[in-house]
């Protein structure tokens, strides 16, 4: 290896490594603003959830302040726990991680940052309406009665689908990743 390619190599790895330490504190900040977020505060989140889930289950959703989104067709209401923003914390660690290597510049970390948060937004979006149309299916129907109560069949609903929901989205970079060439550094 010569000396222009030890360079850049020392360079990719620096940048790589601001890179992971700028998610790092965007994830930080953002458990930080949901702990002190109130449903009102999440309106980014839960608004486009409820017309998701409702346009997925065919129930309207009306917004409650201070509380959410509400459906009085199915007495179901969609809180700030409801909101899907750990599941966006973890699907924007997951893509920055399995796309990490592609770093080669501050511009490239940036533009994976970027990316990695639209994409977990979008995800989250999506598997959370999902998450509420089953959540409110299996309510309708009383799975696990007599088992479960209806809290535990909630969150073992919610762990099936948060869990599918990531392991599909690594999947779906991954093939991304396999698609798309790398960069590479001019030396």
């Amino acid at each position: 290896m010569n000396t222009v390619n030890t360079v850049n190599t020392v360079k990719t790895l620096k940048t790589s490594i601001a890179v992971l330490g700028v998610a790092v504190l965007a994830i930080w900040a953002a458990k930080r603003y949901y702990a002190d977020a109130n449903a009102d505060d999440l309106w980014w989140m839960l608004a486009p959830t409820a017309r998701l889930a409702g346009a997925v289950a065919g129930v309207p959703f009306t917004p409650a302040p201070g509380e959410g989104y509400f459906s009085p067709d199915r007495l179901f209401l969609i809180e700030k726990s409801c909101a899907g923003i750990n599941f966006m914390i973890a699907a924007f660690g997951m893509v920055t991680l399995a796309l990490v290597h592609r770093v080669q510049s501050a511009s490239s970390g940036l533009r994976l940052l970027i990316a990695a948060f639209l994409t977990s937004y979008v995800a989250a979006l999506g598997v959370n309406a999902s998450r509420i149309a089953v959540a409110m299916w299996l309510a309708t129907h009383q799975a696990g009665a007599g088992v479960l109560s209806a809290a535990e069949v909630h969150r073992l609903e919610g762990i099936a689908v948060y869990f599918g929901g990531l392991v599909l989205l690594y999947e779906l970079v991954r093939a991304f990743d396999r698609r798309t060439p790398p960069v590479e550094l001019q030396p």
